[in-house]
C-alpha cells in the first residue's frame, strides 16, 4: 500500500470522477486507474462503483478514503516536526472548540501563542464535543478544548481538564416560583444542546446523579445562536455555564426568562483539553496548550 495510491483514492471521493481526480493531482488518467486497480489487487476488494457518468466509493473505498485522510495529516506532521527542529515556527495547529469554551480565557491564550509563533496557520473550529472526539480520532484535529459535565471523557484520548465553571438553569417567560424539585423538572419540556442521550450532558448528568427517569420532552437544538433565541421564547428549561450569567441576568430582570433554582446543587461545567497522545503533539500545537494551561492556571 503506498501513499500516491491512498491519495488517489482521496481525489476520487472529491473530484466524483476518475477523469477530475487526474487533473486535480495533475497525473494522467491511465496512471491513477492503475494506482486503484493495484491497490484493489492488494486488498482483495473493490472500491469503486464505476459508471457512465464518473466513479463513486463503495463501503470498502469509504472506509479506506477515511483512514487515508487520517494517514496523510499525520505525514503531514511529519514534515512540520522536520521543519521545527530545523528552526522553522510555521506549521499549522486545529482546534476543536465546544461552543461554551470559546471566551476570555481561550481568547488570551491565542492572543499569547499568536505573538510566541505569528507565522503558524491556526484553525479554531466551533464544533459539539461529539464532533471534536471524531475529529481528534480521525485525525483532523490537534487537540480539542471540550465542555461537558463528566470528570473524564470518552476512552481513548488524554482528557485534561482546564478549569471548571458554574451551572444554572433558566426558563422562558415569568414564573411565580424559582424552587422546584428535580421530579418537578423531569416533567417539564427541556431545551438541550448536547443530544439527550450523550452521557456526558448537564441534562443526564443531572437526572443520573439524583437517580430520576429523563424528561421526555425534550428538544434538542445544537446550534449556539438558535438555542439563545429559543430558549427565550419556549416554555422549556436550558441550562447555562458561567459565560452567560450577565446576559441571564439582564433577562431575568427584564422578565423575558426566569431563573430555576433546584433544591440540590446543579454540576459544574469542566472545561477540557483533549488530545490522542501528547507524544503525537506537533510542536506547534504542544506550544498553544502551554499557552492555554498558563492563561487557565490564572483562573483557579
Amino acid at each position: 500500500m503506498k501513499l500516491n495510491q491512498l491519495k488517489a483514492l482521496v481525489a476520487i471521493a472529491k473530484a466524483g470522477s476518475i477523469q477530475e481526480a487526474s487533473r486535480l493531482m495533475n497525473v494522467t488518467q491511465p496512471a491513477l486507474s492503475k494506482s486503484i486497480i493495484e491497490l484493489e489487487r492488494e486488498l482483495g476488494v473493490p472500491l469503486l462503483i464505476r459508471a457512465a457518468k464518473g466513479a463513486t466509493l463503495n463501503s470498502y473505498g469509504t472506509m479506506i478514503a477515511k483512514r487515508s485522510r487520517a494517514i496523510q495529516k499525520e505525514v503531514d506532521k511529519i514534515y512540520e516536526e522536520v521543519d521545527a527542529l530545523r528552526g522553522d515556527q510555521s506549521g499549522r495547529v486545529t482546534i476543536g472548540l465546544s461552543p461554551p469554551v470559546g471566551g476570555a480565557i481561550v481568547a488570551e491564550a491565542v492572543g499569547t501563542f499568536r505573538k510566541q509563533r505569528p507565522s503558524t496557520l491556526l484553525h479554531l473550529l466551533e464544533l459539539r464535543p461529539s464532533q471534536i472526539i471524531d475529529g481528534l480520532r480521525d485525525g483532523m484535529l490537534d487537540f480539542g478544548i471540550v465542555s461537558h459535565y463528566g470528570e473524564t471523557g470518552p476512552a481513548g484520548l488524554k482528557w485534561v481538564k482546564l478549569y471548571s465553571t458554574a451551572s444554572r438553569l433558566a426558563i422562558g417567560g415569568t414564573r411565580a416560583r424559582a424552587r422546584h424539585t428535580i421530579e418537578e423538572l423531569g416533567g417539564l419540556e427541556w431545551l438541550v444542546m448536547d443530544a439527550p442521550d450523550d452521557a456526558f450532558s448537564f441534562m443526564r448528568t443531572l437526572f443520573s446523579k439524583l437517580n430520576v427517569p429523563l424528561p421526555t420532552q425534550v428538544l434538542h437544538c445544537s446550534s449556539v445562536t438558535l438555542y439563545f433565541q429559543l430558549a427565550q421564547r419556549l416554555n422549556a428549561v436550558s441550562a447555562w455555564g458561567e459565560m452567560a450569567f450577565t446576559t441571564l441576568d439582564e433577562l431575568f430582570r427584564r422578565g423575558v426568562m426566569s431563573p430555576i433554582e433546584l433544591d440540590t446543587e446543579l454540576p459544574g461545567m469542566n472545561i477540557f483539553l483533549a488530545y490522542q497522545d501528547e507524544d503525537l503533539l506537533t510542536p506547534a500545537a504542544a506550544a498553544c496548550i502551554r499557552c492555554l494551561h498558563a492563561t487557565a492556571a490564572k483562573r483557579r
